[in-house]
């Protein structure tokens, strides 16, 4: 389990600088003798990232002190932005306010204090809530200034990790090293090409995608005005104006066809019965009557020759 814990550091502003040291490495010793371990920066860091929030710096951890929350506005003096392990420890990049840089700089506050996550039983740092401007100078840590045994909004880091763990799709009892190692990739690293498509070859097949959409919705319409045509329902002379309407709004097109008459329809009728007249004594085209069959057999001729004549 985890508590909250704020305790003043002996990190000294000069200026108003853009990074400060906000955890040191290794042990941390407060000046009523409880120890804080920071041996494990990444993890820190990691939860940092999955937040993706702001931490806020403070005057006098008045967010840390409900009765400070109470009784008014609690102003914020910068924001934490990005965190970083160095060989010192954490450090973090400060977006400072104006109010709060002129006092820096005018040495109306000097010390900076951290606000940790910390393993209760262990003390090993997990975690940061944030930072004060305080005024005690501090050689080294100082008393503890609140703890809270319980964290409603924060889960407890094994089961942080395991969730982590399963959004990063890593097998059931992966350790915190693997998981930091896949986050590390998936933030920074190659895309797996079973995950992810480059953009441009989305983009490209995208736009052909399109592309043969379009014209084969453009061979549907055309179609479908040609038959209109055919059958009488619009002149060959109104075809552009048809499909004109055909793109801009079918269901328009749709509803001129099945509401009106082909008033051309005669247009595209046979007045004449087409084809060759029938041969006599009902033989069909290209054949003989059994007369000429007979005649051509007797005299020994050909039947075409007595058809010619």
């Amino acid at each position: 389990m985890s508590a909250t814990v704020t305790v003043h550091c002996e990190t000294a502003l000069t200026g108003a600088p853009d990074w400060v040291q906000l955890v040191p490495l290794g042990e941390v010793k407060a000046r009523d003798g409880r120890r804080f371990v920071n041996d494990d920066p990444a993890r820190v860091l990691a939860l940092f990232d999955a937040a993706k929030i702001d931490l806020v710096i403070d005057y006098e951890h008045q967010a840390d002190r409900p009765e400070a929350t109470r009784s008014g506005p609690v102003p914020a003096a910068g924001w934490i932005k990005e965190l970083a392990a160095r060989d010192t420890g954490i450090w973090g990049r400060v977006e400072w306010t104006d109010r709060a840089r002129q006092m820096i700089a005018a040495r109306e506050y000097r010390f900076l204090s951290p606000s940790l996550l910390a393993e209760k039983g262990t003390g090993r740092v997990v975690g940061l809530k944030g930072a004060g401007l305080v005024h005690r100078p501090a050689l080294h840590m100082t008393a503890l200034a609140s703890q809270e045994t319980d964290m409603p909004d924060m889960p407890d880091a094994t089961g942080f990790m395991a969730r982590l763990a399963q959004l990063l799709k890593l097998e059931n009892g992966a350790s915190e090293d693997d998981i930091l190692a896949a986050l590390e990739k998936r933030l920074g690293g190659d895309p797996d090409p079973r995950e992810f498509v480059p953009v441009k070859a989305w983009e490209e097949a995208a736009t052909w995608y399109n592309t043969e959409l379009a014209a084969m919705r453009d061979e549907r319409l055309a179609a479908k005005v040609e038959q209109a045509i055919a059958g009488g329902y619009i002149l060959p002379a109104a075809k552009d104006w048809a499909l004109s309407l055909c793109r801009a709004d079918e269901a328009s097109f749709d509803s001129f066809i099945q509401s009106t008459q082909p008033p051309w329809g005669h247009l595209s009728k046979r007045v004449v019965p087409g084809g060759p007249p029938p041969a006599p004594n009902g033989a069909r085209p290209g054949e003989h009557s059994a007369e000429v069959l007979l005649l051509s057999e007797q005299l020994g001729i050909a039947p075409e020759r007595l058809a010619e004549g």
